[in-house]
């Protein structure tokens, strides 16, 4: 090492002076970690508010319950949500934990809350709870308390019991509610509809089960309040009502609507009564009959089967009461009835009842309803003392005690007379037969009848008895005799009674000859008869015989006495009884009445036999209806050609298909008023129709009367003149007010438009172009139809379509010159996401076959005339239903 070096060593060393600087007091790195230490801190607070206070709810079911998902709600807002679901102990039902938010643990887990699961109403009368159907069930809060000091007072509690159904703590404090519990197993459901006089004015919001007896809660909207009372009654709607009477099985459908919802009717019959409390509990009656008043009585029957729990009782048709006990003693069935307050009356000491049984046979069913249902009770009724205790007799003993009169008859043959055979005057039952025994001497036959007490003025010393029922057909010398008077007759055998009333004469004989047929008693009749002859003529294209009954009006006034024959016109002899000479003027006319009377249509067959001594053949039938004199009697072969010779008009048509002789019809407002008789071409080959009117002939026979074809029309809207297309056509009379006579017309082939008719007034609507409507659609005013279209046709020009409107009489005072027709035909379909879809129809006719509605404002003006014209309007206002101006 060289000496320079070491010298620069040994040298003194270099001293460094520190810099001083001044020291902050808290440093910024413990700021970031003071940050997170807040966060951190929020989050646990957080955490722990959230968290959330458990209480359990046990519920019967945990249908659509869903752990995490399910939430508590109270008027829509959330309050917790479930967190699980267990069994319970009991193995009946279930245990729901929720997890209440803390902010509102105080008001929910407190001895004043109630717990329910909202369910979503789906039926025809009510939606709710839609959202549900997406988001599940839900669990509802009811609370108790109203205030925070209600709250404060209360206990803490988390163990809850669900409850069934929406409380009734639920519902608004304002509302009408009213208790009901049912007498009677019922379908009522919650939002089942009240009605007051088929409208709703509330519906049913709880059902409960409480000691086997089911509770209702209904809901009076507050516009309706007034309409129940503490007088008001509640019944149960019957959808379907079957009813068993004398007439047979009666069943009645409502309608469709509480065929399918149901519902409860409120029967109101003081306005002025009080309200009913909160705490007054109704009887909700299962049916109608349950309201009336009934009167309680005993009935003993013996020797009868067929009678049961709710037999009816009835009395000329009506049901007045029904069997409630049977009960059977030995031989004797007593039973509990009763009687409707009204029908009180009828029971007295001297009422009987007796049982009603089928009758099945040629002439029909009666008792129809027992064949169905059973027996049912009838009564015989007389006035005397309230009795409620009767015993019932045999319908056959009843018989005996209503009838007063006792006849024995004396016959060589028994023939089919039988006990089951009746007596007839005039065709109408006025006794039976008792019993029937052989004479001493074995040659003939003594019958006992006995003749009901209120046709013991016709039985006297003049009495004519036959046999109706003996010989069907007897033909002695070539003289064939019928003795026909009906199935029943002929089968059960039957008695006949010739009489007339005599009240000062007496019955002394002890016993009358029964004649073997009609036939025998109406020549002896006639022999005794006394009366005068009177001579007329007939033209020989009919027969006419001896001993021929003369009619008139159904009763026989005479007989043919003899018969003088010419080959161009011959002459008879006619006996008129002396009690009818009065008959028989100068206008009077005969016509052969025919062996039978059959006639044919849609409705049905009818088969007419005229009377006994006409079955083969005929009877002359005397006619006072012509207002011309006549020089002399005549007899014409049919009734047809009597009118035809002065009651015939003439119509003249270019074509006439479907048009039938002797079946087409005239007719008048519905009504058959003449026929067509016969039907040929003229020398202009049109054709001529001769046509007879029955009756009024001159009111038809004026000028300016109306003939059209009524021709059929068949379409999915409408069946018009359906028989046409069956039987003939018809032709359409249309009225006319002229004083002049006329007899030949000129005929239309569709029935006109006319501004004036026998149905009312036509107005004519005008539209660009035709609608849905058709003719004989309908024509409303306020859903009351006050007319129909009777034409639908182009205007003149082409440019418009006219419907010709026909509005009745009663209502052409509603059709002001201002007044709006709108075109209602089909139905208008509205559709919405959120409110669903509205299918709008006025009626089923409109819809099928079209229809219009008359709109009549306020400030109406004159009475229109059938010269006005009107616009269709094609869209409904929908105001119309509100529009209602009172019209003088």
């Amino acid at each position: 090492m060289s000496n320079d070096l070491i010298k620069e060593e040994q040298k003194e060393p270099v001293v460094y002076k520190a810099k001083i600087e001044e020291k902050k007091s808290i440093s910024f790195v413990w700021i970031l970690p003071l940050i997170v230490l807040g966060i951190l801190g929020w989050i646990a607070y957080e955490s722990y508010m959230k968290k959330g206070t458990n209480i359990t709810v046990v519920f019967k079911s945990a249908e659509g319950l869903k752990e995490n998902v399910t939430p508590l709600e109270y008027k829509g807002l959330q309050l917790g949500k479930v967190t699980k679901i267990s069994m319970h102990e009991d193995l009946k039902s279930v245990k729901v934990n929720i997890l209440v938010n803390n902010d509102v643990a105080r008001y929910v887990a407190s001895e004043g809350s109630d717990f329910w699961i909202k369910k979503p109403t789906v039926s025809l009368t009510k939606v709710s709870g839609l959202n549900t159907l997406i988001s599940g069930y839900k669990i509802e809060l009811s609370p108790k308390f109203k205030t925070q000091e209600e709250y404060a007072k209360g206990a803490y509690k988390s163990y809850f019991e669900g409850l069934d159904s929406q409380p009734n703590d639920e519902f608004d404090d304002n509302g009408y509610y009213i208790s009901l519990i049912a007498n009677d197993k019922s379908n009522i459901e919650v939002g089942t509809p009240i009605f007051y006089n088929k409208f709703q004015i509330g519906e049913i919001t709880a059902k409960e089960f409480v000691f086997e007896k089911v509770y209702f809660t209904a809901y009076i909207y507050d516009k309706f309040n007034y309409l129940v009372n503490k007088s008001s009654k509640f019944v149960i709607n019957e959808a379907l009502k079957v009813k068993y009477g004398a007439s047979g099985l009666n069943i009645e459908l409502g309608s469709l609507y509480s065929a399918l919802v149901g519902g409860v009717t409120v029967v109101t019959p003081n306005k002025d009564e009080q309200k009913i409390s909160k705490d007054e509990v109704c009887l909700l009656y299962g049916k109608e009959d349950d309201l009336k008043n009934k009167e309680y009585f005993n009935i003993s029957f013996s020797d009868v089967n067929g009678i049961e729990e709710n037999t009816p009782i009835i009395f000329k048709g009506i049901e007045i009461g029904k069997i409630l006990e049977v009960n059977l003693n030995k031989n004797i069935l007593n039973t509990k009835a009763f009687v409707y307050e009204e029908y009180k009356y009828l029971l007295t000491n001297k009422t009987k009842f007796f049982v009603e049984e089928p009758t099945i046979s040629f002439d029909g069913v009666k008792n129809l309803g027992n064949i169905v249902k059973g027996n049912f009770i009838s009564l015989e009724y007389k006035k005397g003392d309230f009795s409620n205790n009767f015993i019932a007799i045999n319908k056959k003993d009843l018989n005996k005690i209503s009838s007063s009169v006792k006849v024995e008859l004396l016959s060589e043959n028994l023939n089919s007379i039988s006990e089951k055979s009746k007596v007839y005057y005039k065709n109408i039952e006025i006794g039976r037969v008792e019993s029937y025994v052989l004479t001493p001497d074995l040659k003939n036959v003594k019958i006992t009848i006995f003749i009901d007490d209120k046709y013991k003025d016709l039985i006297n010393d003049h009495n004519l008895f036959y046999d109706m029922s003996s010989k069907l057909v007897e033909m002695k010398s070539l003289n064939l005799n019928v003795n026909y008077s009906g199935i029943e007759p002929l089968l059960n055998g039957a008695i006949g009674l010739i009489a007339e009333k005599r009240s000062d004469e007496k019955l002394t004989k002890k016993e009358f000859k029964l004649y073997s047929s009609f036939k025998d008693v109406e020549r002896l009749k006639r022999f005794y008869n006394s009366g005068f002859t009177i001579e007329a003529d007939f033209d020989n294209s009919f027969e006419i015989k001896q001993d021929m009954a003369i009619v008139y009006k159904n009763q026989e006034i005479g007989f043919v006495k003899d018969i003088k024959f010419d080959d161009k016109k011959s002459k008879v002899n006619l006996f008129i009884y002396s009690p009818y000479k009065k008959y028989i003027t100068d206008k009077s006319r005969f016509f052969k009445q025919g062996i039978v009377n059959f006639k044919a249509s849609l409705s049905g067959v009818i088969f007419e036999v005229d009377n006994f001594s006409s079955l083969i053949d005929g009877s002359i039938h005397l006619d006072n209806s012509s207002t011309t004199t006549l020089s002399k009697y005549q007899i014409f072969a049919s009734e047809d050609e009597m009118n035809k010779a002065i009651n015939s008009v003439t119509i003249v048509f270019d074509d006439v298909e479907g048009l039938q002789e002797n079946f087409s019809q005239l007719t008048y407002k519905g009504v058959n008023v003449g026929k067509v008789k016969k039907i040929s071409l003229n020398e202009k080959q049109k054709v001529e129709v001769q046509a007879l009117i029955y009756d009024d002939y001159s009111s038809f026979a004026k000028e300016g009367t109306v003939y059209y074809l009524k021709k059929p029309r068949i379409s999915l809207q409408e069946i018009a003149n359906a028989g046409s297309t069956v039987m003939a056509v018809n032709i359409g009379v249309i009225k006319s007010e002229s004083l002049n006579r006329q007899t030949k017309f000129v005929g239309l082939e569709t029935q006109p438009s006319v501004e004036k008719s026998q149905f009312g007034t036509v107005f004519k609507v005008e539209d660009l172009t035709a609608s849905s409507v058709n003719v004989d659609a309908p024509v409303y005013y306020k859903n009351v139809q006050i007319g129909k279209v009777s034409k639908i046709d182009l205007s003149e020009d082409g440019s418009k379509v006219v419907v010709d409107c026909l509005i009745y009489d009663k209502y052409t005072k509603l059709i002001r010159k201002n007044s709006e027709f709108y075109d209602i035909s089909g139905f208008e379909m509205k559709f919405s996401i959120f409110s669903g879809s509205k299918i709008e129809s006025n009626t089923f006719t409109s819809l099928l076959k079209g229809g219009l509605v008359v709109v009549t404002p306020y400030e109406y003006g004159e009475i229109a005339n059938p010269k006005d014209k009107f616009t269709l309007v094609k869209t409904l206002r929908e105001d119309w239903k509100s529009i209602s101006p009172s019209i003088k």
